[in-house]
């Protein structure tokens, strides 16, 4: 098994990038196309709602994904700095981490998780409805 120190591209990954794990972050990750060829794989992500491609267009998902290269896959980042590769979360499943290779990652790419604000009160495309003095309604 490789450690942290045995790839570049993973070493110290946190501080190089300022991921903290106290801090919820969404990720997108550009994927080899070569992750795609196992069937096992493919089915994980797909039952996983990773991929919330329909059954009927998965070939066409696979022909892009191999023209292009690769393809991304977003979510939730659950773990960084695994020496194995990056855990992702998917958007729709609290709880749930799925674990892709640092071998098959080309690209990653994370931001924070916006904040569920709560508006109480009228509101209109997030700001509150203000009556003729001004004052919120």
């Amino acid at each position: 098994m490789a450690t942290a120190s045995q790839h570049p591209t993973e070493n110290h990954a946190s501080e190089r990038h300022g991921i903290h794990a106290d801090t919820r972050r969404q990720v997108l990750v550009w994927i080899a196309a070569e992750f795609l060829q196992s069937p096992g794989m493919i089915r994980i992500l797909h039952e996983a709602e990773l991929l919330p491609v329909p059954e009927e267009k998965w070939h066409i998902f696979l022909r892009s994904a191999q023209e292009s290269g690769g393809f991304a896959l977003g979510g939730h980042l659950a773990e960084v700095n695994h020496g194995a590769g990056i855990w992702i979360s998917p958007e729709s499943s609290e709880g749930l981490e799925v674990m892709i290779p640092w071998p098959f990652i080309r690209s990653v790419v994370t931001a924070p998780a916006p904040d569920a604000r709560k508006v109480f009160g009228l509101a209109r495309n997030g700001n509150l409805i203000h009556g003729a003095d001004g004052a919120p309604k």
